[in-house]
């Protein structure tokens, strides 16, 4: 009954009121200049890439590097991104340093490490639709359970706490999200699952083209599934339908043509709002619901091209 309250008050939004996305990224403590070195060009180029590439808006791209990493600073980010994002918002997480596991799993930040237990009440305070968290540290992987839940995705380098070696799972997973090979579905959109499947083969590959044995295994959790490889059949759904960019509407000159594809946008984020709740409702009831808005989108598609043969 929730679900269906919540989704009819979706399907009566206006596009503009729908989602949007932010992201924070936290570039641990170094340790050494060659560390300080690549962890700055992995965060300047995650910064780049969502911001010239994939959408976000600067004021939704927060970043914390060196002394701004302190606890401090991190739970003050937490409380900004709390009042900014909305309900049916995505809000990226990326951790890149080093990460160590002991009895908990702990991030390496300036002063008193956080623990992944802490950094779960952060995310636990969101008030937002979905969660991808991405991180790229060594031990990452004792990390995983602990963060897991509802509506969130979970990437971790490595398999377990007990994967403590350097890793290089970010540099691919960067990799993934400027190169169109990554794009496997060619629907010019880069999903989270995908991201995620082309930097897992690219690591297994580097460790072979290295001969060595490879030290980290990157897992992904689900909605709060069991942690897994890429090497599965049922492809993860929240992670194959989260698009790892921000669907800026199109801007024409023919004001007819702007009404459709205003409704058209409309269309295909009510699609998105429905897969968000699929877990939440009678499944026949989101069979009928989809069916509908995938016809309204076709039919949308057709208004779309007639309009465009016009010109």
């Amino acid at each position: 009954m929730i679900a269906r309250c919540i989704l009819a008050l979706i399907l009566l939004l206006p596009a503009s009121a729908l989602a949007d996305s932010s992201a924070l990224i936290i570039s641990g403590v170094a340790g050494s200049p060659e560390h300080a070195e690549r962890f700055k060009t992995w965060t300047d180029t995650t910064r780049k890439v969502l911001t010239e590439k994939l959408g976000f808006t600067s004021d939704r791209v927060f970043v914390l590097s060196d002394r701004g990493t302190a606890a401090a600073e991190i739970q003050k980010t937490f409380a900004t991104l709390k009042q900014q994002l909305k309900p049916l918002d995505t809000f990226f997480f990326f951790l890149i340093g080093h990460g160590s596991f002991d009895t908990d799993y702990k991030f390496n930040i300036f002063g008193r490490d956080l623990t992944a237990a802490e950094y779960n009440q952060f995310l636990s305070g969101l008030n937002v639709g979905r969660i991808v968290v991405v991180n790229a540290t060594s031990a990452s992987g004792g990390a995983i359970e602990t963060l897991a839940g509802k509506n969130r995705v979970i990437i971790t380098a490595t398999r377990s706490g007990s994967e403590g070696n350097e890793t290089v799972f970010y540099e691919h997973f960067l990799d993934a999200l400027q190169n169109a090979a990554s794009d496997e579905d060619k629907d010019q959109k880069t999903s989270v699952w995908e991201a995620f499947k082309y930097a897992s083969a690219s690591v297994e590959r580097f460790y072979k083209e290295e001969g060595r044995l490879a030290t980290e295994h990157a897992q992904i959790s689900d909605s709060g599934g069991a942690k897994t490889g890429a090497a599965i059949q049922a492809v993860p759904q929240l992670a194959r339908t989260t698009i790892i960019a921000v669907d800026r509407p199109v801007v024409v000159s023919d004001p007819r043509l702007q009404a459709l594809l205003n409704q058209k946008r409309e269309i295909e984020q009510k699609i998105e709002a429905l897969r968000l709740l699929k877990g939440a409702m009678p499944e026949a009831d989101y069979e009928r619901q989809m069916e509908d808005l995938l016809v309204d989108l076709a039919t949308q598609n057709q208004k779309v091209r007639a309009q465009e043969g016009q010109k």
